[in-house]
């Protein structure tokens, strides 16, 4: 699905350019119409009648909040964290769990489910879209399946990219501050008669976290760089056709694996490498003012390798050696699956007793040299999308949204599946929006999905809206929503392959390791029966508009049930529905603008969080909020401020304030704008874990031009 509206409100301290003025527009215009949604039922409609609690991001809050990467903007959502919990790779998640929790929340692009087949996770990093394209964020908070599906489980995140149609100009935009942070921008548009286009290409980089830890900084540098465009065509006032085409390319610096350096000495740090694309197509046919049809489909891929080198260590003295050799031997593999029941440490602690695995390392031993190999972990996935959605406006009173969906996923991995798994599903949804009675709005919804690896599952959801006065509203919904279990988790069969072998190993690994190719002893594999985990929730809220303010509030109960909590890696694999979580709290959310050159944006979130199993209370925070101000002095100078509190991720508390200073100004017929960002943290508490700290203020300082 696909979500676009024609005509945004300005953004903040956009310039209008017109013959013999320069102005800036108004930062947030007063606009006495209903404030609109277009994520909980598929469909524009005013947040009062929306069938869920939902926040919005628009352009004016982005360039506000002076955000480099898109998920940082996303710390404006009550009850969302926004964090970067492994170095240089961001968390994001409602109401959030696990600490590396990317599994339970759904995020669209442009209708694009960025949720990733093989590996069950979101990765913010190689989302092929720089924060500068967005047009606007909306987040649906609580359970959206029966409006999307499997995985849109505690929440959607639905990015829109801007219209090609509203870019009347070419721009470029560079920055550099401190902690090597360089950042460039190159975008240009194009409008005809019938036809619109707009392509950008951009590039981020830093070097991470900057406080060292235990003695040393470490490796957490990255570099982004992606390409997004877009081309619409009107082919007549029923017709609309439209093309989007990009992709990312990705270089991230890693943590060296803790389970790795008991087992050796790294000779090369972790280097991630991940390339994406995509392609998508959409056809829009109006039949009437109340009939719309629109058919989409899309292509994506995506490659993921992180690769390292390691010197294994010799089991029995502890040192580098050719007693490495052993941990890549045929003989202690198959030891390993006939004593061990996945068990490592019982394996080791007794495998050398074994007159196999005795005469192996005395082959071993004769190598006289260190055994050293290149290891990696390695994901490729596809995704092909089809899906014909029909909204139709039976009534005044009675409308239909309904749609079919056919999905193809592929995920091709040596290292976690052995080679090539495959997931095809079928899905039909439909959202029937009626107003019983005067004010008085029902809303019902459900998706119903079969796919080869999780069967059939259908998730409802009901709600009822009462417009008690113009723009004011109270609202009860209950849903249900389902996570399925990924590629990986169910059919997983790990195995790390040893290459670049070293010499005398690479000329001869079928006589010194017993076979070839060698791979790692241990080996995972699923049992394949792992159920859906799944939510049941009910909220009671309140959605108000006032000339100068926006309101909603929330009070909400989830319960979380057959949770994936345990570990799932090469050396623990736990897939088991044992963990259970319970979240109960109240959310709130303010927009305020005074003037047209002022607003005030605050959001807070009190949450009671129980669980069966501690992890999952790694990044339950109890109490959060956000505090984000804006002021246009005059034609040309601009400031904000915003502050962020989390308390606490993992026992820790977060908090932050940001503050930005921009200056435009009109040179030789272009647009430039100058601005200065500064991230102060208010404690040096870590983030989430102790390795994850600053050690100064972040700090930059960027340029655009328009032209």
């Amino acid at each position: 699905m696909t979500i676009k509206r024609r005509g945004s409100w300005g953004a903040i301290g956009v310039m209008v350019l017109s013959p013999g003025a320069w102005a800036m527009e108004p930062m947030m215009p007063f606009d006495e119409a209903p404030a609109m949604v277009l994520t909980p039922a598929r469909v524009s409609q005013p947040q009062s009648e929306a069938p869920a609690s939902v926040t919005v991001i628009d352009r004016n809050l982005i360039e506000a909040s002076g955000a480099r990467e898109l998920y940082e903007v996303l710390k404006l959502v009550p009850g969302m964290s926004a964090v970067k919990v492994d170095g240089n790779v961001p968390t994001v998640a409602y109401h959030g769990t696990q600490a590396r929790d990317v599994r339970r929340m759904l995020v669209l692009l442009d209708g694009r489910s960025q949720y990733q087949p093989g590996l069950a996770r979101v990765n913010w990093n190689d989302m092929p879209v720089d924060i500068q394209d967005v047009e606007r964020i909306e987040v649906t908070r609580g359970p959206a399946a029966a409006a999307y599906g499997a995985n849109a489980f505690t929440a959607v995140i639905n990015i829109i990219t801007r219209d090609p149609r509203d870019i009347s100009r070419n721009s470029v935009y560079l920055a550099a501050g401190n902690n090597a942070i360089r950042d460039g921008r190159a975008a240009a548009a194009g409008q005809s008669e019938d036809m619109a286009w707009r392509a950008s290409v951009a590039r981020r980089s830093d070097d991470g976290y900057d406080e060292p830890y235990e003695g040393s900084t470490l490796p957490d540098a990255k570099r982004i760089e992606t390409l997004n465009s877009e081309w619409l065509w009107t082919a007549s006032e029923k017709n609309t056709f439209g093309v989007q085409l990009g992709g990312s390319m990705s270089r991230l610096e890693r943590i060296q694996d803790g389970d790795i350096q008991s087992l050796g000495e790294y000779r090369r740090d972790p280097i991630q490498s991940g390339e994406r694309a995509f392609l998508q197509m959409e056809w829009q046919h109006v039949f009437s003012q109340n009939h719309q049809l629109k058919l989409t489909g899309y292509g994506q891929y995506n490659n993921e390798v992180t690769d390292f080198r390691v010197c294994y260590f010799d089991p029995a003295t502890g040192q580098t050696g050719p007693g490495g050799g052993i941990f890549f031997s045929q003989e202690l593999r198959d030891f390993y699956l006939q004593n061990s029941s996945g068990d490592i440490a019982a394996t080791l602690g007794s495998a050398l007793a074994d007159p196999s695995v005795q005469g192996r390392y005395a082959t071993l031993q004769g190598a006289g040299a260190d055994f050293c190999a290149t290891n990696e972990f390695d994901v490729q996935e596809e995704r092909y999308d089809l899906e014909l959605q029909d909204t139709l406006q039976i009534t005044d009173r009675l409308r239909l949204v309904s749609g079919l969906n056919v999905r193809q996923d592929r995920a091709k991995s040596q290292t976690f599946l052995s080679g090539t798994q495959e997931n095809l599903s079928y899905r039909a949804f439909g959202n029937l929006s009626a107003e019983i009675v005067r004010n008085v709005l029902l809303n019902l919804g459900g998706y119903w999905e079969h796919d080869e690896i999780n069967d059939t599952h259908f998730s409802p959801r009901g709600g009822v809206n009462w417009r008690f006065l113009p723009g004011h509203s109270l609202r009860y919904v209950y849903s249900e929503a389902i996570r399925t279990p990924d590629i990986y988790e169910e059919r997983a069969l790990t195995n790390i392959e040893a290459m670049e072998l070293s010499q005398p190993f690479a000329s001869n690994p079928q006589g010194l390791l017993g076979w070839s190719p060698a791979y790692f002893f241990a080996t995972q594999s699923s049992p394949g029966t792992q159920e859906p985990e799944e939510i049941r929730s009910w909220e009671v809220g309140y959605f108000g508009q006032f000339r100068m303010l926006d309101l909603d509030v929330r009070y909400f109960q989830e319960t979380l049930s057959n949770l994936i909590s345990g570990p799932i890696n090469f050396i623990e694999f736990e897939p088991a529905n044992e963990g259970e979580v319970s979240h109960q709290g109240t959310e709130a959310q303010l927009t305020w603008r005074p003037t047209v050159n002022h607003l005030l944006r605050a959001t807070g979130a009190h949450i009671h969080t129980r669980t069966n199993i501690k992890t999952e209370r790694r990044l339950a925070a109890a109490n959060s909020g956000s505090l984000l101000w804006a002021w246009q002095l005059n034609d040309h100078w601009g400031v904000s401020s915003a502050y962020y509190l989390f308390n606490d991720y993992n026992e820790n508390t977060f908090e932050r304030v940001d503050a930005q200073l921009r200056f435009r100004h009109r040179l030789a017929g272009s647009e430039l704008e100058w601005k200065a960002v500064v991230q102060h943290a208010l404690n040096k508490a870590p983030l989430v874990f102790e390795e994850n700290r600053y050690a100064e203020d972040r700090m930059w300082l960027g340029m655009s031009v328009r032209f």
